[in-house]
C-alpha cells in the first residue's frame, strides 16, 4: 500500500538568502481526519438522499479517490527556476 506523504519540503533560494522549511503534513492529516469524522454522518445522509438520482455512488466514492490522489503525491518534486531564484517543493 502506498502511504500519503508525511513531510513537505519547501526551499526558496535567491541571491540574498536561502530558506528551507520542513512542514509536517501528518499534523495536517490528523486535523483532516477529525474533520472527515465529523462530516461522515452528513455525507451518508446526503448519499442516501441522492442515491435514486444517480449521484449517491460518486459522492460515496469521492473520499477514497481523494485519498488515492493524496497518496500519489509522495515522491513528487517540483523545481521552479526563474532568473536567479529557485523554488523547490518536495513531498516526502
Amino acid at each position: 500500500m502506498n502511504w500519503p506523504p508525511m513531510l513537505l519540503q519547501l526551499g526558496i533560494k535567491n541571491r540574498r538568502n536561502h530558506i528551507r522549511l520542513w512542514i509536517p503534513l501528518f499534523i495536517v492529516m490528523l486535523i483532516a481526519f477529525v474533520f472527515v469524522l465529523l462530516l461522515a454522518p452528513f455525507v451518508l445522509i446526503t448519499t442516501i438522499i441522492l442515491w435514486p438520482f444517480g449521484w449517491g455512488k460518486p459522492l460515496l466514492l469521492g473520499g477514497p479517490a481523494i485519498f488515492r490522489c493524496l497518496c500519489a503525491l509522495r515522491g513528487l518534486k517540483v523545481d521552479i527556476k526563474e532568473g536567479n531564484q529557485l523554488i523547490l517543493i518536495s513531498f516526502i
